[in-house]
């Protein structure tokens, strides 16, 4: 009796000691992180807008875009779009479609006090949801009215969920975003994953507490975010980097839910 106890106490050790490493193998990043908002802050883009008689044109970094044509028409673009733009009080109203089907409205108006716009960008995606973007800008310079420079100070979107998943799986991760309707496997080594036509996602590990994940559109770097998880494995930082022409930098902090 006493050997066959002392047998089952080693094989007890024995799996403990199996377990432990299991446990310590778990992989800090995995679960849900919580957005703390009041870490949140965000250095937008500068833009101007020219306006006239018949509409308007927006230049980032330097870069003019087309004329918007505000007449109330459609308007075709060489992309296969078409823009019919509104004129009001406050500002302009646009449809933006292509091949028919609806892409997005939008909205710019500005404040009563002539220093604040506001940008209303309801999206219809391909296969998804619609959702809302706003933004808000303050004058810099210029006037009257929309005519001038602006700086981009804020901006949010209805598919904000405030909460980021992380499942990383071997060599491979399922990453959701806030703003993200399901979430999307990716390898680890920063190869591309196709989200939806052109665009595509891509998940490079860093060292053990580094992600770095990009975003690009037709090749082009569109986004740029890198995730640092901390010590503790208590937060995770994220630093977002849009490059120009709509250049920004957005920083906030998760906390582990």
């Amino acid at each position: 009796m006493t050997k066959q106890y002392g047998i089952s106490a080693c094989a007890l050790v024995s799996l403990v000691a199996l377990a432990l490493p299991c446990v310590a193998q778990q992989n800090p990043w995995n679960g849900s992180w919580k957005v703390d908002r009041s870490t949140f802050k965000y250095d937008g883009p500068t833009f101007s807008i020219a306006t006239d008689a018949d509409g308007f044109s927006i230049t980032r970094s330097g870069s003019a875009g087309l004329k918007v044509v505000c007449d109330g028409k459609p308007h075709p673009h060489a992309n296969g779009s078409t823009t019919t733009c509104h004129q009001s009080a406050e500002g302009y109203e646009l449809e933006n479609t292509r091949d028919g089907k609806p892409v997005n409205k939008e909205k710019l108006e500005i404040s009563s006090d002539g220093q604040t716009i506001t940008r209303t960008l309801e999206i219809t995606p391909p296969g998804g949801s619609p959702y809302t973007v706003i933004a808000a800008s303050r004058r810099i310079s210029g006037g009257p009215g929309l005519s001038g420079t602006w700086k981009e100070t804020a901006i949010r979107t209805s598919r904000d969920t405030g909460v980021l998943a992380i499942q990383i799986n071997g060599d491979s991760v399922d990453f959701k975003e806030t703003d993200d309707d399901k979430p999307i496997t990716c390898k680890l080594d920063g190869s591309p994953t196709t989200i939806a036509g052109t665009e595509t996602m891509t998940v490079k590990q860093d060292g053990p507490r580094t992600l770095k994940v990009t975003y690009s559109n037709n090749g082009k770097v569109a986004r740029e975010n890198t995730l640092v998880l901390s010590p503790d494995g208590k937060t995770v930082k994220e630093t977002d980097i849009t490059p120009a022409p709509w250049q920004s930098t957005m920083s906030v902090t998760f906390h582990r839910s």
